[in-house]
């Protein structure tokens, strides 16, 4: 296992343009951490820094409290897995398996003992003698995971390694993964654009936009208690309805001068075709703009004199009225000042009746 670390580490490319701007950050040792961000962020940049594919322009990188940055890849007990696989067409599963192990001299008895070890791990023991062009997309990523596995290594690099397959592929993928983490107790960095990868897989979560890390941690921590409003409309399925000064304003009286935007959970809201009457909400009155039914769940986008918002309710759709309702409960906002950040102080008077805004 390893732990690593980057202190102040910098990577520009041509014309002085920063991929990664000045970040130090810290990946436990045995950790699932996950590297999440719109295409672009740097993560992927900051992932082949670690693994020695990218030299960084300034900073230090630490594994297991060694300095690697001038240590090659071959030589830094890392295994990668990539979306393309990189398989090759001509070897059979053994042969791809294999072929790293022959490379580094390992003897032939050693080499089919390591073999024998991972191919019931990823299930791939019945598939030993076809060529990766026989296999499905999901079995070929199990061979790349075989081949990082019979290494041995302290540490795992995966990046995006599920975006080449099906919907449903990818959510059993997830669920293979996990459960590899746990039995190996290795240290995994992962990157992927989805957060739905980040939040289901994780055992902690570094948030990137433009180089710079918005935020780490927990994936619950990240959601429920998000330092920023990049963090907070990234994470989650809708995301955070993040509502402007101007339009709060009109709702919220009293809001604090600090505060520049106002921020709602969709699950948080309750919508209905009367006012509930709830204590310590804003009641406002709402116009369906769209209702998806998800089964166990239903998405509403709904217009309201705070803008427009997007409401996730796990009660039975709403039957088709002229007239709807939300409430949103005061505990539930979070507020952000004028660069982004979450203010932590009680920034709200909190009613004891609800306060209605209806049209």
């Amino acid at each position: 296992m390893a732990e690593i670390r980057l202190e102040n580490v910098v990577k520009e490319f041509g014309g002085g343009e920063q991929a990664v701007k000045d970040i130090s950050v810290t990946i436990k040792d045995g950790s699932f951490t996950i590297l999440v961000g719109p295409s672009g962020c740097g993560k992927s940049t900051t992932l082949r820094m670690i693994a020695g594919l990218e030299s960084q322009t300034s900073g230090n990188i630490w594994i297991d409290d060694k300095n690697v940055n001038n240590v090659p890849a071959s030589k830094r007990d890392v295994a990668m897995v990539f979306q393309n696989y990189a398989l090759y067409p001509t070897m059979t599963v053994r042969e791809n398996i294999e072929f790293g192990l022959i490379n580094r001299k390992v003897p032939k008895e050693e080499r089919k003992k390591l073999i024998d070890e991972v191919v019931d791990i990823v299930d791939l023991r019945k598939h030993l003698d076809k060529k990766p062009d026989k296999l499905s997309g999901g079995q070929r990523q199990r061979v790349a995971l075989a081949r990082a596995m019979v290494k041995k290594p302290k540490l795992f690099i995966l990046d995006e390694p599920l975006s080449n397959l099906d919907a449903k592929l990818r959510t059993q993928m997830r669920a293979e993964l996990i459960q590899l983490h746990k039995r190996l107790g290795t240290t995994f960095v992962y990157v992927t654009h989805d957060q739905i990868e980040a939040m289901s897989m994780g055992t902690d979560i570094i948030i990137m936009d433009h180089g710079v890390v918005k935020q780490q941690g927990s994936p619950m921590e990240v959601y429920e208690n998000p330092t920023n409003t990049f963090s907070a409309s990234f994470i989650g399925t809708p995301p955070m309805n993040i509502i402007d000064r101007s339009n709060a304003v009109n709702v919220l009286q009293d809001i604090n001068d600090t505060i520049q935007k106002v921020g709602i959970r969709p699950e948080h809201i309750h919508i209905s075709t009367k006012p509930l009457n709830l204590a310590h909400c804003i009641e406002l009155s709402a116009t369906i703009l769209s209702m998806e039914t998800l089964g166990a769940e239903t998405l509403y986008q709904v217009k309201t004199d705070m803008g427009v918002m997007n409401v996730r309710s796990f009660l039975t759709p709403l039957s088709n009225v002229e007239e709807y309702f939300i409430s949103i409960p005061y505990e539930k906002l979070f507020a952000f000042d004028r660069n982004g950040d979450t203010i932590k102080a009680i920034v709200f008077d909190i009613k004891e009746e609800p306060v209605h805004v209806f049209n």
